[in-house]
């Protein structure tokens, strides 16, 4: 029996298909994320955690750099600008010397460096707040703040949260954050777990529209805590 090829035909699977790009409408959307010393108050999941993350209020230039002279390769920083369309643009780092971008982000949604491997933490950012950033040796920021572009909705598929928590008098929090344009800011889903994964897989998508903020907040019930996060979701153009 013949066997279909199906490096340029639909598998009939959109979680597949999407990120083969069969799909021009449709972008597989993941969220990787890990916070190492969560508090007692709440924080974003995100590599530059423990205090919450701001958006900036303005399309802004980002400034760039790292605590390693070592690092001097491209970084591409992909976002939005003032009017929530796509944008990306790579500058150069220059080690411990700031560089700036020559265009201005009202969001930022990825950071990546374009080769090799960074041996200190990178940081983007705007007037002293980070809008970015990528621990040493990772090479991706990991981040769950994510901001949907104009004429495109998000439909999150999956949520899982895992704690590193030792014992059971100790436990963390998780809740979504949901910023709707010109609404309200909303804070729900909230949930408390241990150790075990924690897993939600809606058999309806949750939809976020465009022009939205979307982040995960955590904290923890007595001192630290470790927490991941991953979601999972499809991109889609309205």
């Amino acid at each position: 029996m013949s066997v279909q090829r199906l490096n340029s035909s639909s598998s009939r699977n959109v979680f597949l298909d999407a990120p083969r790009g069969i799909h021009p409408d449709c972008t597989a959307v993941h969220r990787f994320a890990f916070t190492e010393a969560v508090g007692t108050t709440y924080t974003t999941i995100w590599d530059d955690g423990g205090t919450l993350y701001t958006f900036p209020a303005s399309a802004l230039i980002m400034s760039a750099v790292s605590t390693s002279a070592s690092d001097t390769m491209g970084l591409v920083i992909t976002g939005l600008d003032a009017d929530y369309k796509e944008i990306s643009e790579t500058v150069t780092l220059a080690g411990l010397t700031p560089v700036s971008t020559t265009i201005s982000f009202l969001r930022i949604n990825y950071v990546q460096i374009a080769t090799g491997s960074n041996v200190g933490e990178i940081t983007i950012s705007n007037n002293g707040t980070v809008y970015g950033h990528i621990s040493a040796g990772n090479g991706v920021q990991q981040s769950t703040v994510f901001s949907v572009p104009a004429g495109r909705s998000l439909y999150i598929t999956q949520v899982d949260w895992t704690s590193g928590t030792i014992g059971a008098n100790k436990y963390a929090f998780a809740r979504a954050y949901l910023k709707l344009f010109g609404g309200p800011t909303l804070r729900f889903f909230e949930s408390t777990f241990v150790t075990s994964q924690l897993k939600y897989e809606p058999p309806v998508p949750f939809k976020i529209p465009e022009k939205s903020d979307f982040m995960i907040e955590c904290k923890s019930s007595s001192a630290t805590n470790e927490i991941a996060c991953y979601v999972n979701g499809l991109l889609i153009d309205d």
